[in-house]
């Protein structure tokens, strides 16, 4: 349907209304003003695109008062920050966010007798198992959404998603899919502007990870004196290699890969059975190879669990670790083809700093290719960013976010969906595909006319989302909002290519 300023619209619904909506989308972008309402410095509206999901009513003109710089140092200090209670009530009600790794398993995981030892469960305990795991991931997503919605802490808010990605479980059924809430609470947030090492570490040493990859299973079993039976399984080895720390370009060595693997045997899931292990984790000492390994060039002594602590540190320090980190960072939050010499003083930055996560963003938050305009507003938002950015420009309060869970499913970006070891990518030109814009206008008419449950907006009006999302709504597209009115006008703010842009 060629773009036209004739287009018209009683309802928004059904195939009709959305590709009414697309003509009056792409109506607004069809031809633009000359003349545009005063603007907010575009250094405001670029932290407030880049460092948040999205702007709140009146959130650009709050930030504009207290200024770019300062509002970037907030954002580096969330515990400064404090979120409104009833965001703590909405999560309070979701019952296993309050539960850790190790009770969620006795809640929800597979029944075996105490004194069966090899017992193990049968078909219908799974599909029980993998039920209940359903329920609790849907949890977890719900609360992350509530967070991202909500929360004053937006960059942190960002840097868990980020982690998340980064970290990236896959595609899980069972106990990794029950685990992906415990996951992100346990490993996850407390390190997520801390110091890479210990995320490093937490994540490791977590059951969801030692599920999810497979190293539970990398074993050595050694019976005295007698012979040894391997089960060695690089599968985690090769992912925390090439994916979470050194990058696919590094300097690894399948020899690396299969030292690293033997360094991590013995890496179990179960009760604590030492003063080292906890939240589910525990050494095996008995499946453990206790050789020497030589890892990228270090020699590392068979000394039991110890290695496992030695090979993580080494990784987390390695330069080609910095850069790949710094690399992915300034992918996520400025372009997807960043200049090497920012990248190049970024992992400079978490090379000095010891792997300061904080440190690191706030040397690529005061760059000066930060601020150049030729990285400002040119982004494609993900699934994730355009659901939230657009509830939070409507300004509704928390309410239930299953329904946006689905949502996103539809969007293409489920989450605990993403097979890659990467997650989902950080790129925005990975998101740039014909089918979704369809999508991403029926979504904008369901949300401004109510139809999304649990997110009943108070009818905004075209006129404030414009005002919300800022000047990047030009003249031309907020007169053709404003002149259909209602619900369609607000779904054509909603749905216009600048809403989709950060």
């Amino acid at each position: 349907m060629p773009p036209t300023g004739n287009c018209r619209i009683r309802r928004v619904g059904g195939l009709a209304g959305v590709l009414a909506l697309a003509c009056l989308v792409l109506a607004a972008v069809s031809a633009r003003a000359a003349e545009e309402p005063g603007r907010i410095d575009p250094r405001i509206v670029h932290v407030v695109s880049r460092l948040t999901y999205g702007p709140t009513p009146g959130g650009l003109e709050r930030v504009a008062a207290m200024g770019a710089d300062a509002f970037i140092a907030a954002q580096l200090a969330p515990d400064n920050l404090v979120d409104p209670p009833v965001l703590a009530e909405k999560l309070a009600a979701l019952p296993t966010e309050s539960m850790d790794t190790v009770r969620l398993f006795r809640e929800y995981g597979p029944a075996v007798a105490a004194d069966a030892k090899d017992a193990k469960p049968g078909p219908n305990a799974m599909r029980q198992v993998f039920d209940r795991a359903e329920v609790a991931a849907l949890e977890a997503a719900r609360a992350r959404l509530l967070r991202a919605i909500w929360s004053p802490r937006q960059l942190y808010e960002l840097m868990v998603a980020f982690w998340c990605e980064h970290f990236s479980l896959g595609a899980q059924k069972g106990l990794a899919l029950l685990w992906e809430g415990s996951f992100e609470r346990e490993a996850i947030r407390p390190h997520a502007l801390g110091r890479f090492t210990d995320l490093l570490a937490a994540t490791a040493r977590h059951p969801a990870m030692l599920i999810a990859r497979g190293n539970w299973k990398n074993v050595v079993h050694r019976q005295g004196a007698g012979p040894v039976k391997e089960a060695i399984d690089p599968t985690y080895a090769a992912i925390l290699l090439a994916h979470q720390t050194l990058g696919p370009s590094g300097p690894q060595k399948p020899a690396d890969t299969l030292a690293l693997a033997r360094i991590l045997t013995g890496w179990r899931v179960g009760a604590s059975r030492g003063a080292a292990d906890s939240g589910g984790f525990y050494f095996d000492v008995d499946l453990h190879d206790p050789s020497d390994k030589m890892l990228l060039g270090h020699s590392i002594k068979g000394s039991g669990l110890g290695e496992g602590a030695a090979a993580l540190d080494i990784l987390a320090a390695h330069p080609a670790t910095a850069k790949n980190i710094a690399r992915k960072l300034a992918v996520y939050f400025l372009a997807d083809d960043p200049p090497a010499p920012l990248v190049a003083r970024m992992a400079e930055t978490f090379t000095k700093s010891g792997g300061d996560i904080r440190e690191t963003l706030r040397a690529l938050f005061q760059s000066p290719e930060f601020f150049d305009p030729k990285y400002m507003g040119n982004r494609f938002k993900p699934p994730l960013r355009q659901v939230v950015s657009a509830v939070r420009a409507t300004g509704v309060g928390p309410g239930d976010t299953t329904a946006l869970a689905g949502v996103l499913a539809g969007l293409g970006q489920p989450f605990y969906a993403a097979d890659s070891p990467e997650g989902y990518a950080a790129a925005s030109g990975a998101w740039m595909r014909p089918d979704a814009v369809v999508r991403r206008v029926t979504f904008a008419g369901d949300l401004a006319a109510g139809r999304i449950p649990g997110v009943k907006p108070d009818k905004p009006s075209a006129q404030a989302l414009a005002a919300t999302i800022g000047p990047e709504v030009d003249a031309h597209t907020r007169g053709v909002a404003e002149k259909a009115g209602g619900a369609v006008g607000a779904a054509v703010i909603l749905a216009a290519p600048e809403a989709m842009r950060y």
